[in-house]
């Protein structure tokens, strides 16, 4: 029975020999691997284009759980929430890796090179007239050749752009589109790009990934800290600590979070922007965590360790946020495209249109991505809706485990989704560095992180709410 239960560390911590006790090792293994995979890979002059293609994807996989970790710590310090103390400490754990994803940001930082938007910063004719070309699509209604080039005799101020334009200066001018066939207003497109140069000036967009990075580092150690300080002190003013802090600190979650997929992701488009975007990753890190939580909560369970502490009524719980989650990450993906497609405007339907058709030309039918798009929209909403939808299937646990583990599987496809349509437009091309650079940045997380959680309690023993948590019956 849970009231016989000696909360105390030794009680709660994993046990040499034991279950979970070389668990890093082996997620150490897998990172090494991937990581050698991956470093060779980008060391080849044909792949070190579509390594960083292939990291970035990698990367926001690995760290939207992270991240989602730790929104799941600050809510629940932020509502004194009792219910939840006895498996916060998976989560803490989760978000005190954020550190190592700081680290592995760097391969990202110094191959900026590879993002278009790089080249527009320094000025190069040849990235202006390439971004040209990979706008021509966003016309639905693109104007034949013939006439293209008519109209390229009135250069882009036609389009409401100044005479002396980006797009002229360096070439990119609107004979370049009536060449392949386009309506001349993606110039118009380019100009937008360069108005977005202050934005991408490197020194303002190196700033912001060093207050990303600090943000990630301070948030995830100082809430673990301070949890584990609390297991030998047992000082209640630890937890009014982390009361106080929980509300700027969700401030800088939400800022680090949304800009650095601004930065990082959406900007792989640069002339692409949607103001939902940041919300979007945030849905997917807030399932994606709450599902990686029920698996690693469940599993330490079922190794006995969390015996008498974690029970159904809490699994029930986790279902139901991860359940709630999923609805409102296809509210977003939703909400994103009806907005983008009641508008019309061709500087975003890009998006889409990337991921859908099989060609620039008008009416080239579906292409590679659309099946992607059906997936995730029949994979990672309508059969997790029904299949997690039932109360008695949140607390069956067998089956919120297969749509734990189903819902992260569909998180993966939905990152690929995300970022590697921008690396080669309407083209699907699987490559074996999609698969390296997960497994190196997934392995190096979640090694540190299974090994801390063989240093520390595996539930908050000193904690003043662990008891109400123990004793928690849903209504």
């Amino acid at each position: 029975m849970a009231s016989n239960v000696e909360i105390s560390e030794k009680n709660f911590m994993i046990r040499e020999g034991g279950p979970w006790s070389s668990a890093w090792k082996v997620a150490a293994f897998i990172g090494a691997v991937g990581a050698l995979t991956a470093v060779a890979g980008a060391m080849t002059a044909e792949n070190a284009h579509r390594f960083v293609y292939s990291y970035i994807f990698g990367y926001f996989t690995i760290l939207t759980i992270a991240l989602g970790a730790l929104f799941f710590v600050l809510i629940q310090r932020l509502t004194s929430a009792g219910w939840s103390v006895t498996v916060r400490r998976v989560a803490e754990f989760l978000a005190s890796g954020l550190p190592v994803m700081a680290v592995l940001a760097l391969p990202i930082l110094v191959n900026i090179k590879h993002f278009d938007w790089y080249e527009t910063v320094a000025g190069t004719p040849a990235a202006h007239a390439s971004l040209v070309e990979k706008q021509a699509h966003a016309e639905e209604h693109a104007a034949p050749a013939g006439e293209a080039k008519a109209e390229a005799k009135e250069p882009a101020k036609e389009h409401g752009a100044p005479e002396h334009s980006v797009a002229a200066e360096h070439g990119a001018t609107a004979e370049h589109a009536g060449h392949e066939g386009h309506d001349p207003n993606h110039v118009a497109h380019l100009e937008t790009v360069d108005k977005k140069k202050g934005w991408f000036n490197l020194n303002f967009f190196y700033g912001r990934a060093v207050f990303y990075i600090l943000a990630w580092v301070i948030l995830g150690t100082m809430f673990f800290n301070l949890s584990v300080r609390q297991d030998k002190s047992k000082e209640v003013g630890l937890t009014l600590r982390a009361q106080a802090a929980s509300p700027v600190a969700m401030m800088a979650f939400a800022l680090s979070l949304t800009f650095s997929a601004f930065d990082w992701v959406m900007a792989l488009d640069p002339s692409w922007f949607s103001t939902i975007f940041g919300v979007y990753v945030f849905s997917t890190a807030a399932v994606a965590s709450l599902a990686v939580i029920i698996l690693i909560t469940m599993s330490l369970r079922d190794a006995g360790y969390l015996k008498g502490v974690v029970n159904v009524e809490h699994f029930h719980d986790l279902g139901k946020l991860m359940f709630g989650f999923n609805v409102f990450w296809a509210y977003i993906a939703f909400s994103q495209f009806l907005l983008i497609w009641y508008a019309g405007l061709p500087e975003e339907t890009t998006y889409y249109h990337y991921r859908w058709d099989a060609s620039a030309e008008p009416g080239a039918g579906a292409g590679p991505w659309a099946g992607v798009s059906l997936l995730l929209l029949l994979f990672h909403f309508v059969v997790p809706f029904f299949l997690l939808l039932s109360r008695n299937v949140k607390r069956k646990l067998p089956s919120l485990k297969l749509g734990a583990g189903w819902l992260l599987v569909m998180h993966a496809v939905d990152w690929y989704w995300f970022v590697m349509p921008n690396f080669k437009h309407y083209a699907f091309e699987f490559h074996w560095l999609d698969i390296a650079c997960p497994m190196a940045v997934g392995g190096i997380y979640f090694a540190y992180v299974f090994f801390r959680m063989t240093k520390h309690a595996l539930i908050p023993v000193g904690d003043p709410r662990i008891q109400r948590a123990i004793h928690f019956h849903n209504a």
